[in-house]
């Protein structure tokens, strides 16, 4: 089962979009419109969590429940969802499971195909990070020739400390009485929204400031008040006719294939480097450009049937994005971005804040933080197609 979201939780998602964006919001406007959103998640969680054991309370089979959507817990977990009933709520002295959160991500990555190219690992406060570069060959020659090719490496570490996630969790009291398989669904639902819109927003837009570094943004640029300037294009996609695409295509896989690689924030030059890229490039765009790049590449068989084609990416690879910019396309390397994702660190019991719904809200907070493991892992394209009919000067207007 899917979540089914009503207008409140779109709109809500809409205006925290519209907040983070902004220049001028302040903390205080952002952490409101998050609250708002994350509460409008958690209250149709709630809902959708009590139509769904209305409909399946008398069912005990596992494969049906299963099937349905609702999935058997693990013994650690039932003992946790257990503590929490009889606790009547989240108590921040729980331990949370792990596999409660290797489950969040692993839906997560299902349902969202941006979150799927990202290196997600389990963190804690500070993750310090290892890069090595290896000097020297191996040496071909005659035998009983003397040792040669000796190998060494240059290694320098960089220390990433982890910002805060937070997440809202507005959980009705009479939901604690339903049992521990369904007071995971209802968490499952709530962190799986939640987390998986402030990642992908934070992932694409990011600016660097106390939030992840996104893919539009330039790792080699200055960085003014801890921000990141954004990428500058290094092409135009025009998608004219086959033998243009085969050539804009060649030259953006050929971009790809090239990267630096640095050891360290005092690499500056660093070491000019080339990469497998075949089946690895994605294609990110916002759905305005999507649908129009997929018109250009579709063509009915013979059989009457539609397919489309690009050359040498395949079509699941082109992932839409809100915040891709209209007419931009980042070309990223698939696996090129880490992220660390922590399980909630602290909980705040809010019982008055929602007390005449008899609900509690608890707010989670996790450590997380992310950035592209090269300034090279993505390119951004301008997107120019040119109007049916027309000249490569004449775009088509959406």
């Amino acid at each position: 089962m899917t979540m089914t979201l009503n207008n409140k939780v779109p709109e809500a998602l809409n205006a925290f979009r519209a907040v983070t964006a902004s220049d001028d919001a302040t903390p205080d406007q952002v952490s409101a419109a998050m609250e708002e959103y994350v509460t409008a998640i958690a209250e149709q969680a709630g809902a959708q969590v009590r139509a769904e054991y209305e409909e399946l309370k008398n069912v005990t089979d596992n494969r049906v429940l299963e099937a349905r959507g609702i999935p058997t817990l693990t013994a650690e977990e039932t003992k946790f969802y257990n503590e929490v009933s009889k606790a009547g709520g989240f108590d921040k002295d729980l331990v949370w499971p792990e596999t409660i959160f290797e489950k969040i991500f692993e839906d997560l990555e299902k349902d969202h195909p941006l979150l799927r190219l990202i290196n997600f690992q389990s963190t804690v406060g500070k993750v310090k990070v290892i890069r090595s570069r290896r000097k020297g060959v191996a040496v071909f020659g005659p035998l009983h020739k003397d040792l040669e090719g000796q190998l060494d490496a240059e290694f320098d570490s960089t220390e990433y400390t982890q910002l805060a996630l937070t997440a809202f969790m507005l959980i009705s009291n009479d939901t604690l009485d339903l049992g521990p398989r369904w007071i995971n669904r209802y968490v499952q639902l709530s962190l799986r929204e939640a987390v998986s819109d402030i990642w992908e927003i934070k992932i694409v837009t990011g600016t660097g400031n106390n939030e992840p570094i996104g893919l539009l943004k330039d790792l080699d640029g200055a960085v003014t008040g801890g921000v990141y300037p954004d990428k500058s294009s290094v092409g135009t996609l025009t998608f004219k006719d086959a033998p243009t695409m085969v050539k804009e295509f060649a030259q953006v896989l050929k971009t790809a294939s090239k990267y630096t690689h640095r050891i360290g924030d005092n690499d500056t030059d660093g070491e000019t480097k080339y990469r497998k890229v075949a089946g690895k490039v994605n294609l990110i765009v916002n759905p305005i450009n999507y649908y129009d790049i997929v018109a250009r590449v579709t063509t009915q068989n013979s059989n009457g049937v539609f397919v489309s084609n690009l050359p040498f990416i395949s079509q699941d690879h082109i992932i839409e994005s809100l915040d891709v910019p209209e007419n931009k396309l980042i070309a990223f390397v698939d696996g090129e971005y880490d992220a660390t994702q922590s399980r909630p660190e602290k909980i705040a019991v809010y019982k008055e804040t929602f007390a005449m719904k008899r609900a509690t809200l608890y707010a989670i907070d996790m450590l997380g933080n992310g950035q592209p493991t090269n300034n090279d892992a993505a390119q951004v394209y301008d997107i120019a197609i040119p109007a049916e009919g027309g000249t490569e000067g004449e775009t088509e207007t959406p």
